[in-house]
């Protein structure tokens, strides 16, 4: 299929384009792309969820049917994308607002400035002929095989990230810059209630989250490893309250990027062993949360 034609295929999700915004992080990936406004829930109107599985199921069928080995490799390992959004204020005035995406091969972060990031674990990736798809934690990610304009020239993929209701698009690479990678623990502040809820059930303290993760239906996972050395798998919603799942977890059952870092809670910092370095855990007040335990060789 020419490139034109994927690209209206693509356009016709209901993202249009502009030239509103150039935004230079992440290396200069950021389009010049226009964004639909967040979308509120109203009366008798589409859910989040109604919006978020129709733009899906339109953005699925433009990526085309399954891919072949040849195909498939063109959509393995890790991307990096970036986007901007123009939402024109009351007064008629600028654009604002951008995001950043980091996905690896076991995680995935989306980080708009002033509003936080969101991530979670990968699941398996879908493979298509002009596309792959992947669910992580909130986010459905879509990297198609789609010419993208960027501020750093022309790059060969287009991202598109379903969040809330609304689809964020904009230009992506192969290959995650160098630096801090993110991991479980970089959406650590959004977990803190279900983390407490979850640490409540505690029998054998101090004990350390392993790992935690959103997943279906505003419920959140947290793995915990008591002080006796006994591991349990945690489920509660995302706001804490009321533990839907509390059971042992088998010492062969390991997620992806599990225990790497762990987090303590509390002030009192605990003892860094051979290889880790503790560090403390901000909220985005800046108040400690607890403390971080990072693997250093």
């Amino acid at each position: 299929m020419p490139a034109l034609n994927r690209g209206q295929s693509m356009r016709a999700l209901g993202l249009a384009l502009s030239c509103a915004l150039l935004f230079a992080g992440l290396g200069g990936l950021a389009a010049c792309q226009r964004q639909p406004e967040q979308q509120e829930e109203t009366p008798g109107g589409p859910s989040n969820a109604e919006r978020e599985a129709e733009l899906s199921a339109q953005q699925l069928a433009a990526i085309g049917g399954p891919a072949n080995a040849q195909q498939r490799a063109l959509f393995e390992g890790e991307f990096q994308a970036s986007g901007g959004i123009d939402a024109l204020a009351s007064d008629g005035g600028g654009a604002e607002g951008a995001w950043e995406l980091s996905l690896l091969n076991d995680y995935a972060q989306f980080s708009r400035p002033g509003l936080g990031e969101d991530g979670g674990v990968t699941g398996e990736r879908d493979y298509h002929e002009r596309g792959m798809r992947v669910v992580a934690g909130p986010l459905t990610i879509t990297i198609a095989q789609e010419a993208c304009t960027s501020t750093g020239g022309q790059l060969d993929y287009t991202a598109y990230v379903l969040f809330e209701g609304v689809s964020y698009q904009g230009c992506a690479r192969r290959g995650i810059d160098e630096g801090e990678r993110p991991t479980w623990a970089s959406v650590l502040p959004e977990l803190i209630p279900a983390i407490d809820a979850c640490m409540a059930r505690v029998e054998s303290r101090p004990a350390r989250v392993t790992f935690a993760t959103s997943i279906d239906e505003g419920q959140v996972s947290v793995r915990v490893r008591e002080a006796d050395g006994s591991r349990r798998e945690c489920v509660t919603g995302a706001a804490g309250g009321e533990v839907a799942l509390w059971e042992p977890v088998s010492d062969l059952d390991r997620r992806a990027g599990e225990s790497d870092p762990e987090f303590q809670r509390g002030g009192n910092q605990p003892r860094a062993p051979s290889c880790r370095v503790v560090e403390p855990a901000v909220g985005r007040g800046g108040e400690q949360l607890g403390w971080v335990i990072r693997r250093s060789c």
